[in-house]
């Protein structure tokens, strides 16, 4: 600054080639055009935290577990914005783990409203089968039946803790429906 207090018009220039050179190196970047392959490399990379998530996952296998507590595998064919999936190929699978035991059933072309939805998830086709190979598969009715019952003695449980926390002034949020 000179002695008048405004300002020297050396230390001006000097302020504004900074400002310029940073301005011209914005533009470049903004002009420069990206092509495919890295459009989906930055998509890859990029952490969505809504729907669009999925879109990595339209066309491959995936899991999908539903509030009921059922567990559906299938090729993810499209999605919405409320996560509404179409599965083709689906198959409904149900582990009795403490029996060592499994059963699937074909459910084809399978429509799934998103807010039924807990999780889903890409399964690798290379090794989905191994842990299946280690289990015994059982027809599907009987395994419906065993989850039904196991189902049943957790809502009777679930039930008898909402009650015991209400005494105490607590709340327990639980819902037939939420069997996850």
């Amino acid at each position: 600054m000179s002695s008048s207090g405004s300002p020297d018009p050396k230390e001006q220039q000097q302020d504004k080639q900074p400002k310029e050179q940073h301005h011209k190196e914005l533009k470049k970047q903004q002009s420069k055009k990206i092509t495919e392959g890295e459009a989906d490399l930055y998509l890859d990379q990029y952490n969505f935290t809504t729907t669009a998530a999925i879109v990595s996952s339209v066309d491959r296998k995936i899991f999908v577990l539903l509030r009921d507590g059922r567990l559906l595998f299938g090729v993810l064919r499209t999605f919405d914005q409320y996560a509404n999936l179409i599965l083709q190929h689906c198959v409904e699978r149900i582990y009795l783990t403490d029996e060592n035991k499994y059963a699937e059933e074909d459910r084809g072309v399978f429509m799934i409203r998103g807010e039924n939805v807990v999780m889903l998830g890409e399964v690798d086709i290379d090794k989905e089968d191994q842990p299946l190979e280690l289990m015994e598969s059982i027809p599907f009715r009987e395994a419906e039946m065993i989850k039904k019952t196991n189902d049943a003695a957790r809502f009777k449980s679930e039930t008898h803790k909402t009650k015991l926390y209400a005494r105490y002034g607590l709340t327990h949020d639980f819902h037939r429906t939420d069997m996850y």
